[in-house]
């Protein structure tokens, strides 16, 4: 049988901050790969700078799930 080590509170308030962390970084990554097939193409910019700008502000969700730990401390 698994080993429950999470608490459901813990549990709980990861989700969201993986969820944001996930979803900046699959923004990012796909606003990279725009700018890459199209290099020359400046729109394209804008939308690396917002990706930027959302995993800034991902970045403390991001550290909350990191310092969790198997024993939900």
């Amino acid at each position: 049988m698994a080993d429950d080590s999470f608490d459901d509170q813990t549990w709980e308030s990861f989700k969201p901050d993986a969820a944001r962390a996930i979803r900046a970084t699959q923004e990012f990554e796909d606003a990279v790969a725009r700018t890459l097939d199209r290099p020359f193409d400046t729109q394209t910019y804008g939308g690396v700078e917002s990706a930027l700008e959302e995993l800034r502000a991902a970045a403390p969700a991001a550290v909350r799930v990191s310092r969790l730990t198997a024993a939900g401390a």
